[in-house]
């Protein structure tokens, strides 16, 4: 397929890119888009430099595919635009995702999403990808009533200006440096349990985008509650969940592992003290469980610790990955 990669500049249009290195279905070289300020750029791409350009409405008439990772702005410009040309969008920003006549997929879990052939599909959000890869198969299996996370998110989630950020102040402590800022507080040495705008309810913008996407993806109501604190924390790559879950009959963590080895994309591993960490699984593209146990008191109650990788997994990974599920089923339409 013809590709393009619009936001290719940035640290998931990056990832995007190298990607697409090893997908067969590539037809010819992707055209980088970015916004004018980015044009220019030259980023390599199996051994060679490739151009950043200016991205325009005609760009998407000669495209089959376009991986976008710009921001929720450029999205809401773009995806109609390259849709109405007959470019598939696969949009990693917050834009599409609630939106009713756009599917919010992570394709080991409703990957059947994409049969209805979608001219724009959304890429769930970073932390809501790696927990629902570790809820979604409890629920189909045993039945999970409520879902209770604390993330531990990398700064890379927030893009290269708060990676450096961080970078530059690892140098400042015990007095950092203020003035402007990525985050509202000093990052490095330091944990902040606000990621987003401040909700309504006392609550940020998200732990609403986890709850609303994991309801979405695992095709439930309000009948899963769920409870979220986001934090963000000096890690550079890799997001970490602690995550609580009741299931509908009692569930042993054997069983929960057993489950969960079964599922692709996933790693666990079945010593109730044994886990991963985000440095660990930097550039690795599946999903690491660990610390099953029970929940003291409650059988039908379990805890887990999950990471993944935020710019892979969590972005680039997943949106490649619906990509390939695509040109595969284009490919047997074309038979």
């Amino acid at each position: 397929m013809r590709t393009a990669i619009l936001g290719a500049s940035g640290l998931v249009g990056r990832k995007m890119l190298s990607l697409l290195e090893d997908c067969p279905w590539l037809k010819g070289d992707p055209e980088l888009l970015t916004s004018p300020r980015s044009a220019g750029q030259e980023i390599e791409f199996q051994g060679r430099k490739l151009t950043c350009r200016a991205v325009s409405a005609e760009d998407f008439s000669s495209l089959d595919l376009a991986l976008f990772s710009a921001g929720g702005d450029a999205s809401r410009t773009w995806a109609p635009v390259a849709k109405d040309a007959g470019c598939v969008v696969v949009d990693n920003s917050s834009a599409w995702r609630m939106d009713p006549q756009v599917p919010l997929v992570v394709p080991e879990i409703n990957g059947t999403k994409l049969a209805a052939k979608p001219g724009v599909i959304a890429n769930p959000n970073c932390s809501t990808i790696q927990i629902v890869m570790a809820v979604a198969p409890l629920d189909s299996a045993v039945g999970v009533k409520e879902c209770h996370v604390t993330t531990l998110q990398a700064v890379s989630g927030a893009g290269q200006k708060a990676v450096q950020e961080l970078l530059d102040q690892t140098g400042d402590y015990p007095i950092i440096k203020t003035g402007a800022s990525a985050y509202p507080r000093p990052m490095a040495y330091n944990a902040l349990p606000a990621i987003g705008a401040k909700t309504e309810n006392g609550g940020f913008e998200e732990e609403t985008k986890v709850l609303h996407e994991m309801r979405r993806i695992m095709d439930r109501g309000l009948d899963l509650h769920i409870s979220c604190t986001a934090t963000r924390v000096p890690v550079l790559t890799g997001h970490s969940a602690a995550i609580r879950v009741v299931c509908d009959v009692p569930t042993t963590p054997a069983e929960a592992v057993k489950i969960l080895q079964n599922t692709p994309g996933v790693q666990v591993v079945a010593d109730p003290h044994d886990y991963h960490t985000a440095r660990e699984i930097a550039g690795l593209n599946d999903v690491f469980v660990g610390r099953v146990r029970q929940d003291p008191g409650c059988d039908r109650s379990l805890l887990m610790w999950v990471v993944a990788d935020n710019l892979l997994k969590g972005a680039a990974w997943n949106a490649v990955q619906i990509a390939t599920q695509i040109a595969e089923q284009n490919a047997v339409d074309n038979q």
